[in-house]
């Protein structure tokens, strides 16, 4: 359950239309009549504790946004592909197919054009979806709220706190998991930029706390498209030990 909740956030994140990051949410909104799709390449989560290796491949982790009105849009997103493999004791399981859908929508509530600064809030909902076994086939939710602002010297900042309702290793009910994120990001060439970010995630059901540390780049290959590399690595006990993203961006 911790497992497939660290591949589900990291799956769901979305991109600024500034200078993306993989985890942390912009609250930034796609205009009326405007799309951006991100779509999640390929990713890779490996995580290994006492007696056991675990390892997930997504590809072609899909979302689309569009706006409703300038302040507001809509966004749609699904896991087109997952495979997880367990490795303990000598066995092997492996499980494959479909992963869940994500309904999700974004108010930007505060802007300041003088300092380039933006507030949202984004409510979400994943609908069970999955197949061959790669989901916990529950409904499940939250709402994040991301903030972004301009800093001297070119760099971005951003930052969202998260509060996810999901469900619970008993299956009985749901557990509170609280979700932090920060990204520090700046351009280096016109069509080239580099990000670090931090994570840090505490369930109320009792589980380890998550830390996580990683650092990307981005190159933009035309006025509406780029691509989106990241790694990630684990810092407590109760995250992922590493994390790659591949993202495609593209706004048309």
């Amino acid at each position: 359950m911790k497992i497939l909740l660290r591949l589900a956030l990291l799956c769901a994140a979305c991109a600024s239309s500034r200078l993306p990051a993989q985890i942390t949410e912009s609250p930034v909104t796609v205009q009326p009549g405007r799309f951006l799709l991100e779509v999640d390449a390929l990713s890779l989560t490996i995580d290994r504790e006492p007696g056991l290796k675990y390892t997930a491949f997504g590809a072609a982790s899909t979302f689309l946004t569009t706006g409703v009105t300038s302040r507001l849009d809509v966004q749609v997103g699904a896991q087109l592909y997952l495979s997880q493999k367990f490795d303990a004791a000598g066995l092997t399981e492996r499980t494959s197919g479909v992963g869940d859908v994500y309904l999700r929508a974004k108010y930007r509530f505060y802007e300041s054009d003088d300092t380039y600064t933006a507030i949202a809030v984004l409510p979400y909902v994943k609908i069970p979806t999955n197949s061959g076994g790669v989901g916990n086939d529950a409904v499940e939710g939250g709402v994040i709220v991301p903030f972004q602002t301009q800093l001297i010297g070119g760099f971005d900042f951003a930052a969202m706190a998260e509060l996810a309702l999901v469900r619970n290793a008993g299956n009985d009910g749901h557990d509170g998991h609280w979700f932090v994120s920060a990204y520090l990001s700046r351009h280096i060439l016109k069509a080239i930029g580099v990000y670090g970010e931090a994570a840090v995630a505490k369930s109320t059901g009792g589980e380890p706390w998550e830390g996580t540390v990683g650092f990307g780049a981005t190159l933009k290959i035309s006025e509406h498209a780029w691509w989106d590399f990241a790694v990630y690595k684990g810092i407590s006990r109760g995250a992922a030990d590493w994390n790659q993203v591949l993202r495609f961006n593209l706004g048309f």
